[in-house]
């Protein structure tokens, strides 16, 4: 175009600045008008075609953004056309062009820091946190003034886990804008992946105070509180980052965490519904969560609760039973026996496993161990010291570990985790072993046709007991558990009443999820019965003054004066074991016993009175009683509960007797005779191999 008029600089220029001011005035339609006005009066300029295609993109008609801008670059290529570009290709929905654009835009100006920003997020959104992180570093370099690009910074190195770097770089945006709410989050984040929540809890509330409507930061907020022990205010933290985002599944599992350590079963299993229709991938692990939850104080009915585990198989583990196995139908060879846990370690589980895995007879048996655990300690190494093979399974998913199970040839294998955390039950719905059963950490059904048997035994399920399970019941002849003694446990004491006299201690050191209405109304009416009584609470739940006085509440409501509760928090397992010296009577929760509670109880020389219900777990004190010929000790209903409790009470020198041949009993029965119940265990894992090979599927 040859003959075009020679441009008017200035004039160009006025006019530019009049857009401009449009523009920001927020006048797009005039903005517009005037822009094209100018692109026509000026056709071989590029910058009228630019102001253009920034106005259509204010007014959100990408097409002819994109159009306008395109017609710039055609004219004169620079760095910043090519961002805007890149801006409208992104909403568009066309990364992979918006990248390109960028790349060119700091190609043509390495020191284009927002652009380079722009990468960042692009990347790190694709997962490419190396590329992230490289464009971020290049953007406070060139602008290390950018709050914004260095708590994009720290972001994604919170990604990476490099946790200290990425305090250091929220720092630093901080310094510059201490208003930066996302900065103070990252922080706050940063320092928690620490473990430094001494500094993250400031950070993070710092964070909800200049953005109360940041449902993350609530989310993490309640997380350093609960860790803490604050039980009450991280409740309310989470409960703010759900009404935020009712979408944040997160904060609803944590939530319902909090509502189980609260003692409130009602609210957590709703908690626990709502973060499982959330999370799809921890959504089998959290519906085990709310079966787990829904079994704490009796108000759903043993068969409400068979149908919840039902239900819960039919939607995470409903793979057709697997029956194409090539393992050889010998009745008497040695057989391949799989343990399958997320605790071969220092654990409630550990200390019953541990003694039978050092037993098996392995002339008998080959004894595998698949571990789902982030733990190793001198437990896991006995473990491995035995003999029995260890693979661990974290890396593997279902198929996977089935698979490799299936190519060790294993011929029986046990869940020793029911659906309590980090269990791996989707990956027996899919057939490891041609024999599969459930036995040990768990009280109740795994809901899965797949799972062959669960071992239990007469007391905890009676032969003429109607509790259903989908498993076949198999019984050891005594208590389906074995235990091994902590050989820290101090020597036992006689109890406070036989050595100086005064008022009895009851205690509980149970958590307090498992603090019934019915237990407490029980407790309570033992102290009105014995007034001058004490009772020891004992748990993790109750370390801070808050959490004390919200359960103090329960006591106040029944008529008892708080102030006749002693708190005691969490402490070391030996710590706790010497507490028993400083109580007499130990109270159970019911319909949800204790378990290894009970039988340390036990050996520090303290009876333990019970309730037996209509469930296995309502009878697994009983059971641990009965095992120790302790079979008096187990009530039938709550006023019998009392009666036992306050006989003994009010018995010093019979209860000095009965205390000092605790750990005795304890010795010769079957709950420590470690040898003996390996040997019952083989003989029952040896039948249900017989009963695979007589079926001759």
């Amino acid at each position: 175009m040859s003959g075009a008029a020679p441009v008017d600089a200035p004039s160009l220029a006025s006019a530019l600045d009049a857009v401009t001011a449009l523009h920001r005035a927020g006048r797009l339609d005039e903005a517009r008008s005037a822009s094209r006005e100018l692109a026509g009066r000026f056709p071989l300029e590029s910058e009228p075609h630019f102001r253009e295609g920034l106005v259509e993109a204010e007014l959100g008609r990408l097409e002819a953004a994109r159009d306008a801008i395109g017609r710039a670059l055609a004219m004169r290529e620079l760095p910043h056309y090519h961002y805007a570009l890149g801006d409208v290709l992104e909403r568009m929905g066309d990364r992979a062009a918006a990248i390109d654009a960028w790349r060119r835009a700091v190609a043509g100006q390495p020191g284009l820091a927002p652009a380079h920003v722009r990468l960042g997020i692009a990347h790190q959104e694709m997962g490419d946190l190396a590329q992230a992180t490289a464009h971020f570093v290049l953007a406070v370099q060139a602008r290390p003034s950018d709050a914004r690009a260095w708590n994009n910074l720290s972001a994604v190195l919170l990604a990476q886990g490099s946790a200290r770097e990425a305090e250091s770089a929220a720092k630093r945006a901080l310094e510059i804008d201490a208003g930066h709410a996302s900065a103070a989050l990252n922080l706050g984040r940063a320092l928690a992946q620490q473990r430094n929540d001494a500094d993250a809890l400031p950070a993070l509330e710092r964070s909800v105070a200049l953005d109360p409507a940041n449902a993350l930061a609530w989310e993490q907020l309640g997380m350093c509180r609960a860790r803490g022990g604050a039980l009450l205010a991280a409740r309310e933290a989470f409960e703010r980052a759900t009404a935020a985002n009712p979408g944040l599944g997160a904060a609803w599992a944590k939530l319902a965490g909090v509502h189980v350590h609260l003692g409130q079963r009602a609210e957590a299993v709703e908690a626990y519904r709502r973060a499982e229709s959330l999370l799809p991938r921890e959504a089998a692990q959290l519906g085990s969560d709310r079966l787990f939850a829904m079994q704490y104080d009796g108000v759903a009915d043993r068969r409400e609760v068979f149908e919840a585990h039902r239900e819960w198989a039919a939607r995470y583990a409903s793979a057709p039973r697997r029956r194409d196995f090539a393992n050889s139908r010998d009745p008497g060879r040695r057989l391949r026996l799989a343990y399958v846990s997320p605790r071969f370690h220092r654990s409630s589980a550990g200390f019953l496993i541990v003694p039978v895995i050092e037993r098996h007879d392995t002339a008998a048996f080959e004894v595998h161990c698949y571990a789902n655990q982030d733990i190793d300690d001198a437990f896991s190494e006995r473990i491995r010291a035995s003999g029995a093979r260890w693979t661990d399974t974290r890396g593997l998913g279902d198929e996977q570990l089935a698979e490799r199970m299936r190519a060790d040839g294993i011929d029986i294998a046990i869940d020793l985790a029911g659906h309590t955390p980090g269990h791996r039950l989707t990956m027996f719905a899919l057939g490891p072993a041609p024999v599969t059963g459930t036995w040990l950490d768990y009280f109740n059904t795994t809901g899965m046709e797949q799972v062959d048997f669960l071992v239990t035994d007469a007391i905890h399920s009676p032969p003429e007991d109607a509790q259903p399970f989908t498993e076949r019941l198999v019984r050891l002849p005594h208590c389906r558990y074995c235990w091994e003694a902590a050989p820290y446990a101090p020597e036992v004491l006689p109890p406070p009443i036989a050595r100086s006299g005064g008022a009895p201690v009851f205690a509980s050191f149970n958590r307090m999820a498992k603090v019934s209405p019915a237990t407490l109304d029980a407790w309570c009416e033992l102290l009105r019965r014995v007034p001058a009584a004490r009772l020891v609470l004992k748990n993790s739940s109750v370390g801070r003054a808050d959490e004390r006085a919200w359960f103090a509440k329960w006591f106040a409501e029944r008529g008892v004066d708080p102030a006749r509760i002693e708190w005691r928090g969490e402490s070391g397992h030996e710590a706790m074991f010497a507490e028993y010296r400083d109580v007499d009577i130990v109270l159970d929760t019911f319909p949800y016993n204790g378990g290894l509670t009970t039988i340390e109880a036990l050996w520090m020389g303290r009876p333990v009175v019970t309730v037996a219900g209509d469930t296995l777990i309502s009878r697994q004190s009983k059971a641990i009683l009965h095992a120790a010929g302790l079979g008096e000790l187990c009530a039938a209903d709550a006023g019998g509960f009392v009666r036992v409790a306050h006989g003994l009470a009010s018995d010093p020198a019979g209860l000095a007797r009965l205390s000092a041949g605790l750990r005795d009993r304890l010795r010769a029965s079957p709950l420590l005779d470690h040898a003996g119940f390996t040997r019952d265990l083989e003989s029952l894992l040896r039948d249900e191999w017989r009963r695979w090979c007589g079926r001759g599927e």
